[in-house]
C-alpha cells in the first residue's frame, strides 16, 4: 500500500535525525529538526502550488518561512539575495563552493515520495527546488536523493533502486562518480570501513558537507545495512560526515523500501515538532496522508 511505504519514509526520516543527534543526548525523537522542517517546507511547496510550481514560488516560501529554519551555507546566500529581489537561479551557490554542499538533498526526497515509481519526474521536481540556492554537484545531489525515494517504491531492492537513480545525473557529475563507486565496492565485497574511507577521496573534498561524499554515503549506509533499516541509519552515524543531513535520508529511504511496519525500534517517533508557521505539532500519520493527496496516484506496488 503506497500510503504505508509513504508513511514509512517519514518515520525512517525522523528516527535517521533521532540517531544522529544520540551521540550529544540532547532531544527526544519528536523534537524539531532541520531535516524534519525542510521536507514539511516541500511539503507545503506542493499543497500550495501543486507540481507544476516554480523556483520563484517556492523562494517566496522561503522568504514566509525560512527565518525559522536558521538557514545556512548556500541556503543562507540564497535567503540573502531573495531578500534582495533576486529570482532563482541567481540565488543560487555564495562564490565560496557552498552550492556544492548537501543542504538542498534535505529538501529532495520528499518530491520522490509524490512521484512513485517515477524517478525522473522526481529529479525533475527536485531540481525546481534545489536550484533556489544550489547548483552543479549540490543541484545533482537533490536530484539523485528525489530518484532514488522514487525508484524505492518499485524497485526489487537496494541495488536496483541506487542503480536506476543514476540514470537521473549527468554521468560525468562527481555525485554519479562516487555513487558507482559504491557500488562497485559492493559488488567486490569490500569492508564498510574500507568504502568509507575512499568516499572521501572518491568525491575530491573533506568537506563533511560535500554532497558528492554524502550522496556516496547515503548509497553504502542502505547497502551495507542490509535489510535493516535500524542498522542501515546506525551506520550512517558511525562517521564524520554530515550525518544531521546523511542519515534522516538513509532513514528516509530505507522507510519508503519496507514500510511502516518495518519493526521499528520503540524510539520511532509517531509526531514531530517543526518551527514552520502553523505546523507546530504534526502526527506522522498525517503528514503521510497528506504526502499521499498531493501525489495524486495510488500505484500498485510490490
Amino acid at each position: 500500500m503506497l500510503f504505508d511505504r509513504i508513511h514509512g519514509g517519514w518515520i525512517g526520516r525522523c528516527l535517521g535525525v533521532h540517531e544522529a543527534r544520540r551521540g550529544s543526548g540532547a532531544g527526544l525523537a519528536e523534537d524539531r529538526s532541520d531535516a524534519v522542517d525542510r521536507a514539511v517546507l516541500s511539503l507545503r511547496v506542493l499543497e500550495l502550488y501543486g507540481p507544476g510550481f516554480t523556483s520563484a514560488q517556492v523562494g517566496g516560501l522561503w522568504l514566509l518561512t525560512m527565518p525559522f529554519l536558521r538557514p545556512f551555507g548556500a541556503e543562507q546566500a540564497a535567503f540573502l539575495r531573495l531578500l534582495e529581489g533576486e529570482l532563482p537561479p541567481a540565488t543560487a551557490g555564495d562564490g565560496s563552493g557552498s552550492g556544492a554542499s548537501g543542504e538542498a538533498m534535505m529538501r529532495a526526497d520528499l518530491y520522490g515520495y509524490v512521484a512513485p515509481g517515477d524517478p525522473r519526474r522526481a529529479a525533475r521536481l527536485a531540481r525546481k527546488d534545489a536550484v533556489v540556492s544550489h547548483a552543479g554537484e549540490g543541484m545533482y545531489a537533490a536530484m539523485w536523493c528525489a530518484a532514488l525515494a522514487a525508484a524505492a517504491f518499485t524497485a526489487r531492492d537496494v541495488v536496483q533502486a541506487v542503480g536506476v537513480s543514476l540514470r537521473h545525473v549527468p554521468v560525468e557529475s562527481g555525485v554519479s562518480r562516487v555513487v558507482r563507486d559504491v557500488l562497485v565496492a559492493y559488488a567486490r565485497g569490500w569492508a564498510w570501513d574500507q568504502v568509507v574511507a575512499d568516499v572521501g577521496p572518491g568525491s575530491g573534498s573533506d568537506d563533511r558537507h560535500d554532497a558528492s561524499a554524502s550522496a556516496g554515503l547515503i548509497a553504502a549506509g542502505l547497502l551495507w545495512g542490509g535489510t535493516d533499516p535500524a542498522r542501515q541509519i546506525g551506520l550512517a552515524v558511525r562517521d564524520e560526515w554530515d550525518v544531521h543531513a546523511i542519515a534522516p535520508l538513509v532513514g528516509s529511504i530505507a522507510g519508503v523500501l519496507y514500510g511502516a511496519e518495518a519493526g521499528w525500534p520503540a524510539e520511532a517517533a509517531t509526531r514531530v515538532e517543526t518551527a514552520l508557521p502553523g505546523e507546530a505539532a504534526c502526527a506522522l500519520r498525517e503528514l503521510a496522508r497528506r504526502t499521499l493527496a498531493v501525489s495524486g496516484t495510488e500505484l500498485p506496488l510490490r
